[in-house]
């Protein structure tokens, strides 16, 4: 799905970081194989970094634009 772009609100990428936690905890009480637990924690913080630096993305996208309105404007 290369390319694809998903709205991810504030809730949500708390969401996320909470069943991140979850996922931790449930680790460290497994005594077993935990292949299937180490593979979702990697994908779930996989996209909280991908949803963190689109912010930043879009952050730094927006500061630019002002400073360069603000230029303009001078």
């Amino acid at each position: 799905m290369k390319g694809s772009s998903v709205y991810v609100s504030a809730q949500e990428l708390e969401a996320l970081h909470d069943a991140a936690s979850y996922l931790s905890a449930i680790l460290e009480a497994s005594s077993g194989d935990a292949e299937i637990i180490i593979a979702a924690k990697a994908g779930l913080h996989s996209i909280i970094e991908k949803v963190q630096k689109s912010s930043r993305s879009t952050t730094r996208r927006t500061t630019l634009k002002a400073a360069l309105r603000a230029a303009e404007n001078s």
